[in-house]
C-alpha cells in the first residue's frame, strides 16, 4: 500500500528539490561558502518538504481507508476487517467505535503537519 504512495512522495521530493537548488538564496548561500551539507539540509530541504508534507497529509485518509478494503480482500485481521464485520452484523456501536479511533487517528496526524509547517516555514506562527 505504501509503495504507491512512496513513489508519488520521491517525486514530489525530488522535484522540490529541484526547484528549491534553483533559488537566488541557494545560489546566495554557495557564494557566501558555506558547505554542501550546510545548504542542502538546512536551507534547500527545509524549503522543499513543505508541499511533500501536505501531500503526506492528503494521503494519510486515503491510507487508512485502503487499509480497511486490503485487510477485506486479503482476510487479514485488523481494525478495517473488524469495520467489515460489525457492517455486516449492524454493530452500531462497534462502527461508531472504530470510526472514532479512526478518525482521531486522521486529526492527530492534520495536528502534526500543522505543526511542522511551524517549524518548516517561519513565518508560520501559532499564539
Amino acid at each position: 500500500m505504501g509503495s504507491h504512495m512512496s513513489g508519488t512522495i520521491m517525486r514530489m521530493t525530488r522535484t522540490m528539490m529541484l526547484e528549491v537548488l534553483r533559488q537566488d538564496y541557494i545560489r546566495t548561500a554557495w557564494s557566501k561558502g558555506l558547505r554542501e551539507r550546510t545548504v542542502i539540509l538546512r536551507h534547500a530541504l527545509k524549503n522543499a518538504v513543505i508541499p511533500v508534507v501536505t501531500m503526506v497529509g492528503i494521503m494519510i485518509p486515503m491510507l487508512i481507508g485502503g487499509n480497511v478494503v486490503m485487510e477485506q480482500i486479503f482476510a487479514l485481521p485488523g481494525m478495517g476487517r473488524y469495520l467489515i464485520d460489525a457492517l455486516n452484523k449492524r454493530d452500531y456501536p462497534v462502527i461508531s467505535g472504530v470510526n472514532m479511533v479512526m478518525a482521531s487517528v486522521i486529526l492527530f496526524v492534520n495536528l502534526l503537519i500543522d505543526l511542522t509547517y511551524a517549524y518548516l516555514d517561519p513565518r508560520v506562527k501559532y499564539k
